[in-house]
């Protein structure tokens, strides 16, 4: 067994294995220390109360630049496995409840707890070594869509946060390993937004194809080829027993979800994704650019603080101010970081087992307790508001690096400045090198156009597959004029980390009206090639509902000079009926002040339910009911059994070829219909 007598702050975690023989547990980095110039080191004389003394300093063992990168690739890949698990664990939500996707989840990410059993069992170096060859393959196999199943996206999920703390506990091992630590961290943040900008943030573990393969090849061999050469050259150096790793978990949920996330900065900021990677860059660099600044014994309490107040203000304040929000907020992270791992001396001693134990399950329940709720509010409302969570996540951080002592020196920085400077040049390059966006039709000389109504399930298919291109695919082949779509992501956690705006605005030629429901990462969308002469956005009362509604109005200018208002909006869904009805009631009074040609959207009620009845008794004429096939249901895909997507027309418009189109990258099919406009 371990032995309990080993210190956090110093000690090797010798004993990690058995005390004697050499089986299991028995490795070198384990027991021993560098040689010295004189002959073989032997462990220093335990003191008067048998501990290991405390080095003050670590040695700089030749792989230490090695294992900064190996933080750096294990930061990508854990970034990666995180957004993958996303879709993947909302899938079990829609197929069996929220309360038992919240256990997988709970199971998932806790299992990064195996660090502890893992170093225990075959010891720190072997251990090291063995996450990194599982987290290579694994990444290789959900490459596989047929190998995205919860089993598997779970067990990537949990190597991938286990290899990550052994590493980050390699790093501390080092001479400055703190700030190693949070340099690093900051730099593999860097690499995987600056990769993901030129693909409009669709991961590359979703595509498929020479670039999808070949980012997830070059991964998986560098982390391989990392580990292999760091096991055969890495001294077998005393490594911190630490619990202190489990900051781990909220710092990657504030990162992945919010502050580092293009997509959340681009639609808190009300600004474009390339513009929110600027303000994503110029934080990381002045995060990194800090921990070379001279410590101050007060900086720490004071950004301990001040974290909390910005992820508040960034959450709530207006657009114009989310964009520097977000670039202080960066800016402090990786010093909150360097002090939140730096090892107290006099603290609680942690055998390896204990102490890694300790830490996975830290850092895994500290990501769930930030991101799960947060997004499972809208199906299960809590008793606080959502941003409570990552304004939790910001409090944990802050508190656990609230007693440490200030970095013993500044470290080196200019490399990794330089570096992410060069990174995050790339994007606009590569940008600059995109195809050129196609219009939709804009031939509407007759006074006719073709609408496309579609609710479009966050870009996530039935198979839990992230499926951009698919939707993309349906909106062009429909031969629409207007394309009104719901419920469409800039950054949930449950799409990906994707933003389906942005990546419908890269490839088509269109005015684009976006409508926020539930928060600013979600909502309804209008696009359209055709002149837009006049937009707007209204909110619906919450009245008891889980999400802030709203829907967008849009006067769109046909060829023939005539202009038609079109409006979509996708009310509460579930058992609100109540909910939905009054929204429905400021919904059509607004239209008696201002007629809305077309009304479009998710309503979530069926034929002859009291929701219907309010719009048809307004003046409105169901789509589907004149042009089409009344029985048909829209939604479930797979398999059809509810009529609630809806297509209506005022007295200033008429219909003509109703039909549902064959899809299935959605839940719900999508409806597409000719307007004839009066």
């Amino acid at each position: 067994m371990a032995d309990p007598d080993i210190t956090a702050t110093g000690a090797a975690d010798a004993t990690a294995g058995s005390g004697s023989g050499s089986g299991a547990g028995s490795g070198p980095s384990d027991r021993s220390v560098p040689d010295a110039p004189g002959g073989p080191a032997s462990l220093p004389p335990l003191s008067s109360d048998g501990v290991l003394p405390v080095r003050p300093r670590w040695p700089w063992p030749a792989a230490a630049p090695l294992t900064s990168v190996l933080v750096v690739l294990t930061t990508i890949a854990a970034l990666e496995m995180l957004r993958l698990s996303g879709p993947v664990l909302d899938g079990v939500a829609v197929r069996h409840g929220v309360p038992l996707a919240a256990l997988a989840a709970v199971v998932t990410y806790g299992a990064a707890a195996l660090a502890g059993p893992l170093t225990w069992w075959v010891g720190s170096r072997e251990a090291v070594f063995a996450a990194l060859c599982g987290l290579a393959v694994l990444r290789l196999v959900v490459q596989l869509p047929s190998a995205r199943g919860l089993l598997t996206v779970g067990l990537a999920v949990a190597v991938a946060l286990v290899a990550l703390l052994l590493v980050l506990r390699a790093a501390l091992g080092t001479q400055d390993g703190p700030a190693w630590v949070a340099r690093a961290v900051a730099l593999g943040v860097a690499i995987d937004v600056a990769v993901r900008l030129p693909l409009d943030l669709w991961d590359p573990v979703w595509r498929g194809g020479i670039v999808g393969w070949s980012l997830a090849l070059v991964l998986s061999l560098a982390l391989a080829g990392a580990g292999y050469a760091r096991y055969r050259e890495s001294a077998a150096v005393p490594l911190p027993v630490t619990a202190q790793l489990a900051v781990a978990g909220p710092v990657l949920a504030l990162l992945g979800v919010f502050l580092a996330s293009p997509a959340f900065v681009a639609s808190q900021a009300g600004i474009s994704q390339p513009s929110a990677g600027l303000w994503i860059a110029g934080g990381l660099l002045a995060g990194i650019a800090c921990l070379s600044l001279p410590p101050m014994r007060a900086a720490g309490p004071a950004a301990a603080v001040l974290l909390p107040v910005l992820i508040t203000a960034l959450l709530l304040a207006p657009p114009l101010l989310a964009g520097p929000l977000t670039l202080l907020a960066l800016a402090l992270v990786p010093a909150l970081l360097t002090r939140a791992v730096t090892l107290r001396d006099g603290g609680r001693r942690w055998t390896a087992l204990t102490g890694m134990t300790l830490a996975g399950l830290g850092c895994g329940l500290g990501y769930v307790v930030v991101v799960l709720p947060y997004q499972a509010h809208y199906e299960m409302p809590m008793p606080v508001p959502n941003l409570f969570f990552p304004l939790l996540g910001a409090a944990l951080i802050g508190w656990a690096a609230w007693t440490a002592e200030p970095p013993a020196r500044p470290t080196r920085v200019m490399a990794p400045l330089l570096t992410a400077g060069v990174l995050f040049a790339v994007p606009p390059l590569l940008d600059a090198t995109r195809g050129v966006a196609q219009p939709l039709p804009t031939d509407t000389a007759d006074g006719s156009y073709r609408l496309l109504s579609w609710n479009v399930h966050y870009g996530v298919d039935r198979d839990a597959e992230v499926v951009p291109e698919q939707i993309l695919s349906v909106i062009k082949e429909s031969g629409a004029h207007v394309v009104v779509l719901q419920e469409v992501p800039r950054g949930w956690p449950i799409s990906g980390g994707g933003d389906l705006l942005t990546w419908l605005e890269n490839r088509l030629d269109v005015t684009a009206v976006w409508s926020p429901a539930a928060d600013r990462q979600f909502g309804n969308l209008i696009l359209t090639s055709l002149p837009v002469t006049e937009s707007r956005v209204e909110k619906l009362p919450q009245a008891g509902g889980t999400m802030e509604r709203s829907y967008a109005v849009a006067d769109i200018e046909l060829g023939n000079g005539t202009t038609t208002r079109v409006a979509t909006t996708h009310l509460q869904h579930a058992d609100a009926r109540d909910t939905r009805l009054v929204q429905l009631e400021t919904l059509l009074a607004d239209h008696r002040e201002e007629p809305f040609s077309v009304l479009a959207g998710d309503f979530n009620a069926e034929p002859g339910w009291p929701e219907v009845d309010t719009v048809l008794d307004a003046g409105f004429r169901s789509a589907q009911d004149e042009a089409g096939d009344p029985s048909q249901p829209t939604s479930p895909t797979h398999d059809p059994s509810y009529r609630i997507d809806w297509i209506f027309g005022s007295e200033g418009a008429d219909f003509e070829d109703f039909r549902l189109l064959d899809s299935t990258a959605s839940d719900h099919a999508p409806l597409t219909v000719t307007v004839l406009q009066r």
